[in-house]
């Protein structure tokens, strides 16, 4: 996918704090007659730092980047350092984690090929024709992010990295607790089947209105409060990196990149 530099998501820290947010993704597999089949499927996601002076995969030396103390994820490394490396460098290692029932189309179109691709979106706000022309309809738009996987699937057989992977799952879904610990030896874990995608590229796309003047941003987003409401366009003006002050003003920050 050749995206435009500027919407263009560069940052691996962006894209790791935006597959952890969003809840569902879509999973294509390619079934028998040579057609895509794409579902719904919550999901997680593991990335892990290879040995980029030996450049051996770190994440080889423990199950897949699994490591039995903690997931070797490294969102908080990342976080912490602000890294500015590109999702696709070899210094990273992605893997999507999601559980299946055991039989059914996706599994045997997974099985007969491993080539899948997953996408992950979140609509920000639709912008109708008028914000920007009087009449003309084709001048309406619509905010959003997205990011595009492409790598191949394989169902998990080792008991160890599915519990570690469906734990991190439900620390993502049920941030709460209120539940016991999956361990290899639980029988929802030894009778479950877990799909893998093993990412051979990832990218991703914005669009939150980079491209135009602050002015013209400030114009835009008095206009979705009008129509959104107060309280909605504040999610929505968040997303857009857009503060409302206390004085009913707006502060944009100076650049935009993620």
């Amino acid at each position: 996918m050749q995206l435009t530099s500027r919407f263009r998501i560069k940052r691996i820290e962006s894209i790791v704090n935006f597959l952890n947010d969003v809840h569902v993704g879509r999973l294509a597999t390619i079934d028998e007659n040579g057609y895509p089949q794409v579902i719904p499927m919550n999901f997680v996601h593991f990335v892990s730092r290879l040995d980029t002076s030996s450049r051996s995969d770190y994440a080889s030396k423990t199950n897949n980047g699994l490591d039995k103390k903690a997931d070797v994820s490294i969102e908080k490394e990342v976080l912490k350092k602000n890294l500015m490396t590109d999702a696709n460098s070899e210094t990273y290692k992605h893997s999507i984690y999601m559980h299946s029932h055991h039989k059914g189309e996706k599994i045997e179109n997974l099985v007969r090929n491993q080539k899948v691709g997953f996408e992950v979106d979140k609509e920000i706000c639709f912008l109708p024709s008028y914000y920007f022309h009087p009449s003309d309809a084709s001048f309406a738009d619509t905010l959003y992010t997205s990011i595009v996987i492409k790598g191949k699937a394989v169902i998990v057989t080792d008991n160890k990295e599915k519990a570690l992977a469906m734990n991190k799952m439900m620390q993502k879904y049920q941030p709460e607790g209120k539940y016991s610990i999956l361990t290899p030896e639980s029988k929802s874990i030894i009778y479950l089947t877990v799909i893998r995608i093993d990412v051979e590229n990832i990218e991703g796309k914005f669009k939150i209105g980079q491209e135009w003047t602050s002015s013209f941003r400030k114009e835009i987003a008095n206009k979705i409060i009008e129509r959104e409401g107060v309280q909605k366009s504040k999610e929505i003006l968040k997303d857009m990196k857009i503060n409302i002050l206390e004085n009913g003003d707006f502060e944009l920050p100076f650049s935009l990149s993620l």
